[in-house]
């Protein structure tokens, strides 16, 4: 069994699954497995994994015999994890070469971490490049530090190193009824950002390139509708996270209304709810 199983979901991605792939099988830390789902690719996806697999008996690829939809596919590679360790990595990403390696050194390091989480370098086609690091946190109170991990998490730290078993549940619960990609990577976080089971590893980067998820429709805006009902989904689901563990009284009504902003953040923002309602884009 290896240490870390990143896990790699994909859908007509050949013009960027070679360059994924270069990254990962060059990573510092060796003792990893590779899983590539493919959801029913129509383009050269699948002899390019095979490929790559015959020349290393790290990749595993698995190909749905059909299109099973985007949240489907991310939950294939959770399932075929067989590592203490998860990474998920969409095909169109990159990372630093000892991103594995720092971040299994970084979790290892704070005790009670379930989760370890980089530096972000955000890459757009049309913008510079920008980068997010992991905030400082201070030797305040509780709340101060998870105001802090709540307003400065981004939505790639679901990318980061995970502990599978506190994963697998948390991200199982919330990929059932959460069936839309704009949301559920904060709400599988949030459990382990109020607890402060984050390791914060600046010494790792996370390369996210922001490119047209193409095929896909599930990565379509919502209609207003749609976020409004998501955003309640969310905040229900964050609810529930605090009441099993057993927050109560002031510090609820804290934590409550830092999530109410949060969802404002992260989820859908108030002006965009307010100019859809406007624009009757029911």
């Amino acid at each position: 069994m290896a240490l870390v199983t990143i896990g790699v979901p994909v859908y007509n991605g050949a013009k960027m699954i070679g360059e994924c792939l270069d990254c990962l099988t060059n990573q510092t830390l060796r003792d990893i497995e590779i899983i590539v789902s493919d959801n029913a690719s129509t383009d050269d996806t699948a002899r390019i994994v095979q490929d790559y697999a015959a020349r290393d008996s790290r990749i595993r690829h698995i190909r749905q015999p059909r299109n099973i939809g985007l949240m489907a596919n991310f939950k294939a590679v959770v399932d075929a994890a067989g590592s203490p360790y998860f990474i998920l990595r969409c095909h169109d990403d990159l990372s630093s070469l000892n991103y594995s390696e720092a971040l299994y050194e970084g979790l290892k390091a704070k005790s009670g971490a379930r989760v370890a989480v980089p530096n972000i370098e955000f890459r757009h086609p049309d913008r510079p490049v920008t980068l997010r690091a992991v905030p400082a946190l201070t030797t305040g109170g509780d709340l101060t530090n998870i105001r802090t991990l709540l307003f400065e998490s981004q939505s790639a730290w679901f990318c980061g190193l995970w502990e599978t078993a506190a994963f697998r549940p948390v991200f199982g619960r919330v990929w059932q009824r959460y069936h839309s990609p704009w949301g559920p990577d904060h709400l599988t976080l949030y459990p382990f950002l109020i607890s402060q089971a984050v390791a914060l590893v600046p010494e790792a980067k996370f390369i996210q390139r922001v490119t047209r998820k193409e095929g896909d429709a599930a990565y379509a805006k919502p209609k207003l509708r749609e976020m409004l009902e998501l955003r309640r989904i969310f905040l229900e689901g964050c609810r529930e996270f605090r009441q099993e563990q057993k927050i109560s009284g002031s510090k609820e009504a804290a934590l409550a209304a830092l999530t109410w902003l949060h969802a404002g953040k992260r989820i859908f923002k108030a002006r965009n709810i307010v100019r859809y309602a406007l624009l009757g884009r029911w």
